[in-house]
């Protein structure tokens, strides 16, 4: 069985470094390379009860999430647990159903099993209901809500900006009527989601209609009926907010025998799994899942580490993929 001395061989580095680096200390790039390769060539396993009673750590950290079965969510969920057993750490996943007082319960259940630290999913609780997360005993990385504090880091998206430059898209293309199924605007998302769709208009010297806006649940159904609604007014083209408000869309159109992409302009926050059914692919906006998840890990263990500081709230960019969805019912294109 591999020791840490032979992964220092093998990375050609000091047994102290190796040391480091599974405490989660920020190190060299290049030694941090090296030191991955050699713990995957030799399949080292930390030990991770001896490393607790030398350290006084108990290589856990506790990750809590709003709903289990959010698309988001899940994916995320599967790749901080990887980067996290990568440094030596195991996860603990805890669903809080969105209920702003569960979350404080089991945030202290966490806490009181002596978790190292905490990563937090906040996609669609208002900020102020995460507050006390300032506070808590330990490090805390939290995703979707630019909250700091002493031991609390941040890591938000650029929901507004994504979301400027896909209703840009569709207004440049002769839309001027793009419905927007949206979000609560009391969460962080919800808000900048929002304001990415004002902002498309402003920036083209257009009105921001509201009466264009439906604020709604994140619920397929609850979703297709305030889609539906703005079909029946006359919008010429709809961007939803997220996955479940993208599926409602989806429902209310197929209802009225309306082709995505085709009779109605189209494009959604979050890529559907399966959007390969449809001709033209809706056009969307990818999250950089596999960046957030690696930053989050990177950012907690460096304080669970004292390796280094995280600067507070850290923006990661969205990728807007464009496709022929969003010229759908535009005359000039079907004539």
């Amino acid at each position: 069985m591999a020791t840490i001395r032979d992964v220092a061989g093998e990375a050609g580095v000091s047994v102290a470094t190796v040391s480091r680096y599974l405490n989660g200390a920020q190190l060299r790039e290049d030694n941090r390379q090296r030191i991955e390769r050699a713990i995957s060539e030799l399949g080292y396993q930390p030990n991770i009860l001896g490393r607790a009673f030398a350290t006084a750590h108990s290589y856990t950290v506790g990750i809590l999430i709003g709903s289990a079965t959010s698309p988001f969510a899940g994916s995320l969920m599967g790749l901080i647990e990887h980067e996290l057993e990568r440094l030596g750490y195991a996860a603990l996943f805890v669903e809080y159903q969105g209920d702003p007082d569960l979350l404080v319960e089991k945030v202290d259940f966490l806490v009181s099993r002596q978790v190292d630290g905490l990563v937090v999913v906040l996609s669609e609780l208002p900020g102020s209901s995460a507050e006390f997360l300032r506070h808590v005993d330990v490090p805390v990385v939290l995703i979707d809500n630019p909250l700091v504090g002493p031991s609390a880091d941040s890591i938000v998206v650029d929901n507004c900006e994504a979301v400027r430059q896909a209703v840009g898209a569709m207004l440049d293309a002769g839309h001027e009527r793009v419905g927007l199924v949206a979000m609560s605007d009391a969460s962080h998302v919800g808000a900048e989601r929002t304001r990415g769709w004002k902002s498309a208009y402003e920036a083209r010297g257009m009105r921001a209609d509201e009466r264009l806006i439906r604020r709604c649940e994140s619920v397929k159904d609850i979703a297709a009926s305030a889609a539906g609604e703005l079909i029946d007014e006359g919008v010429t083209a709809l961007f939803a907010c997220n996955h479940y408000l993208e599926l409602g869309a989806l429902k209310a159109m197929l209802r009225r025998q309306i082709s995505p992409g085709v009779d109605l302009g189209f494009a959604g926050f979050d890529e559907l799994e399966f959007a390969d059914v449809f001709d033209p692919i809706p056009a969307c906006v990818v999250q950089p899942i596999c960046a957030i998840a690696s930053l989050a890990a990177s950012l907690l263990l460096g304080r669970i580490g004292h390796g280094f500081a995280p600067d507070g709230i850290h923006r990661v960019p969205c990728e807007v993929r464009l496709t022929e969805s969003i010229y759908g019912g535009l005359a000039s294109v079907r004539a």
